[in-house]
């Protein structure tokens, strides 16, 4: 699936910015360098908003599924990266032990950090910041996370993927989403497929997770999605891409 399963039109839309001085959204298909998708993933945006509420982990994957909830990206800055070298230890089982006699206290062992931590780098976004625009059918949902935005509150330190990214909401709306079916240009993200690459105009893509599900083990990827973005505000040229208007903006739901 590559665009969300709602009826969109005439639909309440929960528009916000989300920024931060750092971001670093990590991709799967990296191992020993740290790289980071340029736009933040589906999957991240519903984790965001699930610590905004305060939902608990592994809770809110049916909120947040094609066919009960839609979601439209529109980076909002350049999207540039820097590499940042780091020392990291290793956190699997029996690494981190906890300290005799203190009340939570970790350490880990002399012996494993002295053999076992590594510099990697990795890769975080300068300055990013993304308008989405949020389709719920959950009412309750929808209407508890627009209170929280629209009053600045939330249950969870907000953050751009690591922790250490703090994220700020701005600009919060509720909106109308109106139909616009012959868009040719679009400002949001979009699948692939619908793209028509122009001369001159900045274009790139990725291939990201969209959709998971809770399993007896945690969590588990059920979608991943191909599209296309352009960065600094700037739209992209499209034939039949399943668009809409959200204020002054032509989007594409996911």
């Amino acid at each position: 699936m590559t665009t969300t399963g709602l009826d969109i039109v005439g639909r309440q839309s929960l528009s916000f910015t989300v920024r931060g001085s750092w971001a670093h959204f990590r991709r799967i298909d990296s191992t020993t360098e740290k790289l980071t998708y340029r736009v933040i993933p589906r999957t991240t945006i519903t984790g965001l908003l699930a610590a905004v509420l305060g939902e608990p982990r592994d809770s809110y994957y049916e909120t947040f599924a094609p066919d009960a909830s839609a979601v439209a990206v529109s980076p909002q800055s350049s999207l540039e990266t820097m590499p940042v070298p780091m020392l990291t230890l290793p956190t699997e089982e029996n690494d981190i032990q906890t300290a005799d006699g203190v009340t939570g206290k970790t350490v880990i062992p002399p012996e494993t950090t002295g053999t076992e931590r590594k510099r990697r780098t990795f890769e975080y976004l300068v300055d990013p910041a993304y308008r989405i625009d949020l389709i719920l059918d959950d009412d309750e949902t929808f209407d508890r996370l627009a209170e929280m935005l629209q009053t600045g509150r939330s249950t969870y330190t907000p953050s751009l993927g690591k922790t250490e990214c703090l994220a700020t909401f701005e600009d919060v709306e509720l909106l109308t989403v109106e139909a616009q079916p012959e868009a040719d240009t679009v400002d949001s993200t979009v699948p692939e497929k619908y793209v028509v690459p122009t001369p001159g105009e900045p274009l790139q893509t990725e291939r990201t997770p969209a959709y998971m599900t809770a399993t007896e083990g945690g969590r588990h990827t059920t979608g991943f999605i191909s599209y296309a973005y352009a960065p600094g505000g700037t739209s992209i040229s499209v034939d039949g891409a399943p668009t809409a208007a959200v204020g002054d903006r032509t989007v594409c739901f996911i």
